[in-house]
């Protein structure tokens, strides 16, 4: 007695318009998807701080808290200062030397001149404060007062400048107005009047 086999269920085909709308579907789809997982990555990191360096490659070599540390103890035995401040903020090295109260605006130039030559020997310039090549380098600020008070004026301010394009520093005593009579208009201050001669007149011949 022979066994039957049973027979086998036809095979069931997917008509065209079942294999359009899968199609469709997978092309509306998988695009949907990925922007879905970017909105939800981006929604996970919201709050994340971004961090950079836009002086990526510059700056190079860097000044050390070793060199700040040196600087301060050198400035802070040159003869006439009483306190030093020395600010490194992102490229700009700055440095306030406040200074006897009583001392002239020569001294505070002369001063000045010479924490000059101590940074350079410190952070030589053309290493430090010069850009070359696309290298952005750091801007210096030397800042030498024996007190702050634009009313005051005993007051005696010298700035010193040097930026990575200079070739070479520039001083300026701030303390003293580059126009002394714009100067005054803006304190509300009357120049004195200045007295006109009048005019003769010069008896005609008859």
């Amino acid at each position: 007695m022979t066994e039957k086999k049973p027979a086998k269920a036809p095979k069931r085909k997917l008509s065209k318009a079942a294999i359009v709308l899968i199609v469709d579907c997978c092309i509306i789809g998988i695009p949907l998807l990925v922007y879905g997982g970017i909105l939800l990555s981006a929604q996970l990191q919201t709050g994340t701080p971004i961090f950079g360096d836009r002086f990526d490659g510059d700056l190079d070599p860097a000044i050390s808290d070793e060199n700040i540390r040196n600087l301060e103890t050198e400035i802070s035995s040159m003869s006439g200062v009483e306190s030093v401040d020395i600010e490194l903020t992102s490229a700009q090295f700055r440095i306030n030397v406040d200074t006897d109260d009583n001392m002239s605006v020569d001294r505070i130039e002369s001063l000045v001149d010479g924490i000059y030559t101590r940074v350079n020997q410190e952070l030589p310039i053309n290493t430090y404060f010069t850009s070359s090549d696309g290298k952005k380098m750091y801007d210096l600020a030397i800042s030498g007062y024996n007190f702050i008070d634009s009313d005051n004026e005993d007051m005696n301010y010298v700035l010193l400048t040097k930026n990575g394009n200079m070739t070479s520093p520039q001083k300026q005593v701030v303390s003293e107005p580059l126009d002394s009579e714009l100067a005054a208009e803006l304190r509300g201050e009357t120049p004195s009047p200045t007295t006109t001669a009048e005019p003769t007149e010069t008896p005609s011949a008859e």
